[in-house]
């Protein structure tokens, strides 16, 4: 199974990845979401209720983010396993750009599934991610235009540059040690 869109989200693309990264919105946003734990800063647990192909049970799973580069892109890799004897597994390339004074979010998800929604079929299980997809959009977009705009924030600070370079005094002490150096050479020797 595999899904590619994009969306157009009303935020800065910094307040997109925020909230994308925030487990209060996501536990908010995903549909049938009962929790989600970070359990560090590339880890969530996940656990929610989801109705998919007939298949009424809960899944309980992690989400992991490698390749991160904030607040443009990352990767996840996702596994979940239902009670009812069912597994999900699959990555989604998550790509944020400024777009329209907002974000652009791209994403391809490829995923497989097994037990019981295996047999359902790639269609219908095609056809379930979709809708999954287009729920959670549709509330992190509402989520997103009741938010303020913030302006991103300030490039880190260049560091000072360290070295003889920066002062007049530096370079006339330097002047001054080879001064007595070769006077001591030139008239004591």
């Amino acid at each position: 199974m595999r899904i590619a869109d994009a969306q157009w989200i009303p935020a800065t693309q910094h307040q997109t990845w925020d909230a994308l990264t925030d487990p209060e919105v996501l536990k908010k946003c995903i549909p049938g979401c009962v929790e989600v734990v970070l359990r560090s800063p590339t880890e969530y647990a996940v656990t929610l209720r989801a109705k998919v192909a007939g298949i009424d049970t809960d899944y309980e799973g992690e989400i992991l983010m490698s390749d991160t580069n904030a607040p443009n892109s990352c990767t996840l890799v996702f596994e979940g396993k239902g009670r009812a004897a069912c597994l999900a597994i699959g990555t989604a390339q998550v790509n944020l750009s400024t777009k329209d004074q907002g974000t652009r979010v791209a994403y391809t998800v490829a995923g497989m599934a097994g037990g019981k929604l295996a047999e359902c079929g790639e269609g219908l299980l095609l056809k379930a991610g979709d809708k999954i997809i287009q729920k959670f959009f549709t509330a992190f977009i509402d989520h997103m235009a009741a938010q303020p705009r913030l302006a991103p924030p300030p490039p880190p600070p260049e560091p000072e540059p360290r070295g003889l370079s920066n002062s007049r005094w530096s370079w006339a002490l330097v002047v001054l040690v080879i001064a007595v150096f070769w006077s001591y050479h030139a008239f004591y020797k």
